[in-house]
């Protein structure tokens, strides 16, 4: 049985040129991510399965869109105080 599988995953095998692999791999590491990650994010992207990532990414819009509001709502009282 292969290693560091979780229970109801399994294994991808497919070929791909060296060169391409090499540098699949140093782009990933450049930007802080795993090839792997980067093959399940397009898998579930082409399925239109809602990745953890496009979640957080909901989340912290949502938190940005309230820290804007609640700067707005500073901003008008302290303009209110200073008049």
């Amino acid at each position: 049985m292969p290693r560091n599988l979780a229970e109801g995953e399994t294994q991808m095998n497919f070929r791909i040129p060296e060169e391409k692999k090499i540098a699949f791999l140093k782009k990933a590491k450049a930007s802080g991510t795993s090839a792997s990650r980067l093959l399940l994010e397009f898998i579930d992207g082409y399925l239109g399965i809602s990745s953890s990532s496009d979640d957080e990414i909901d989340n912290i819009k949502k938190k940005v869109a309230e820290l804007e509001e609640f700067k707005e709502r500073a901003e008008k009282i302290l303009g209110e105080l200073a008049a």
